[in-house]
């Protein structure tokens, strides 16, 4: 584990052994479980005593364990074990996971959503050459030759089409799901989609078309791979402006914007950590560009609450409720989505934590719900609770 953004190593933050790891699924943060699978151990192998015995030629299937490590006691749980990877008849184009428990899987020419307690349903999928999905996977975006097609994976809407004036290449949603950003074959730049309009709104000025579009967790960064070459445009989505280019490798892991702002990019064997406001390095992990890198906010247990405690601390005492100083009010704003529900969950998160956080409602359909810190009476103040929260935030300041 390495403390962001200077990567310097926590050698005791993660204690238990595990056995060697084919795979990790994922960390829950909540509950503070890192999930792997391991190979299952052959048990039935015997010695044959009989020197006439023939040899067991029969294929087996590889099977796997499903094991979870308490990363507070260090005990390691077995979830599942024998469980059989049964090969698929075709490669899936893409796979997303969405609310109520479903799996929807674009495997042209079917787009088919999967539940556990009902049979799967299927339809049809248009050809193209990425798909993407909301972070709910309600809503499922193709690019097809002339424009973007979009569907409902449970068939409630019928599907909609944006017309493209350049064939769209790769797709990615906002973390609200609002918007789309669309890169094209031979146009520099991306171009944008309202998801609730269905129409392309103002684009994204790049140098060059983009082959790949990655997003941080809050919609502040992002990421575009050139169609030639190893690098990286760095943008700041909520002006649209191109901060600059680093020279990266892509993978499934990286780059990526982890959830306090840094920028990590693997560069020959390293992997190096950036701000990318300035595109300044702020770290570097030797030899680490070979290992595969899982992003999270967790800390380990009680280092969470003390790492904030100053913010914290800060916010209950200058945060008076609803007063405004000479400049102010000031509200350090570290979220907008259109989603209120994910815009409650975030602040009862920070909440958790120790900060004084709350959702600020629309004032208006276009603008979104705030998750702030706040208010403080000038700005100076407001800025300084935002740069120890150790993520990307804003300064916002309602107009009268």
């Amino acid at each position: 584990m390495y403390r962001l953004p200077s990567m310097v190593e926590v050698p005791t933050a993660i204690r238990g052994k595990l056995p060697p790891v084919t795979r990790v699924i994922g960390l829950d943060t909540e509950a503070e479980f890192l999930y792997v699978t391991t190979a299952t151990k052959d048990t039935t192998a015997k010695k044959k005593k009989d020197a006439r015995a023939k040899k067991d030629t029969t294929a087996t299937t590889p099977k796997s364990d499903v094991l979870a490590l308490d990363l507070g006691s260090a005990r390691v749980d077995t979830v599942a074990s024998g469980i059989e990877q049964q090969p698929l008849p075709g490669v899936p184009l893409q796979m997303f996971g969405a609310a109520d428990q479903r799996l929807v899987v674009a495997d042209p020419p079917a787009l088919v959503t999967a539940a556990a307690d009902q049979p799967p349903t299927s339809r049809p999928l248009p050809a193209g050459s990425d798909v993407a999905a909301t972070r709910w996977g309600d809503l499922v975006a193709v690019a097809a030759d002339s424009g973007v097609v979009l569907m409902d994976p449970l068939g409630r809407r019928e599907a909609g089409f944006v017309p493209l004036a350049d064939h769209p290449r790769a797709l990615v949603f906002s973390p609200s799901g609002h918007r789309i950003y669309v890169a094209r074959r031979t146009e520099p730049g991306l171009a944008a989609i309202d998801r609730y309009d269905r129409e392309e709104i103002d684009g994204i000025a790049l140098p060059l078309p983009a082959a790949t579009i990655r997003l941080d967790p809050l919609g502040r960064w992002l990421l575009a791979k050139p169609a030639a070459g190893d690098s990286v445009f760095v943008v700041d989505l909520p002006v649209k402006r191109l901060v600059g280019t680093l020279a990266s490798a892509w993978r499934t892991d990286l780059p990526a914007v982890a959830p306090d702002g840094a920028l990590l990019v693997r560069q020959g064997d390293d992997v190096v950590a950036y701000r990318p406001d300035s595109l300044a390095a702020t770290g570097r992990v030797k030899g680490g560009g070979a290992d595969l890198w899982m992003l999270t906010e967790w800390r380990p247990r009680g280092a969470y609450r003390g790492a904030f405690g100053d913010a914290g601390g800060q916010a209950d005492q200058g945060a008076a409720s609803d007063t405004a100083g000479p400049e102010g009010p000031m509200y350090v704003q570290v979220s907008t989505s259109q989603n209120e529900a994910w815009s409650s969950e975030m602040a009862q998160q920070l909440t958790r934590a120790g900060l004084a956080a709350r959702v600020l409602q629309p004032k208006n359909p276009d603008d979104g719900y705030r998750v702030v810190l706040g208010p403080y009476p000038t700005r100076a103040q407001a800025e300084g609770i935002g740069r120890k929260l150790g993520r990307p935030f804003w300064i916002y300041q309602p107009t009268p």
